[in-house]
């Protein structure tokens, strides 16, 4: 699961992900976790934390 967040979050990076949507619209491309299942992982409600986290 730990791999599957990780490859989640460097697509938000590499593809420069700006919200929610866009992130959504990637599901349909590429084998990458679901935005309600990083949030879960992440222990957030908020996608932009997310995309920060990514960016680190």
């Amino acid at each position: 699961m730990r791999e599957a967040f990780e490859k989640s979050l460097q697509m938000i990076k590499v593809l420069n992900v700006r919200n929610e949507e866009e992130y959504n619209s990637l599901l349909k491309d590429y084998e990458i976790l679901s935005a309600e299942s990083l949030k879960y992982i992440a222990q957030t409600r908020d996608f932009n934390k997310i995309i920060k986290m990514a960016s680190l």
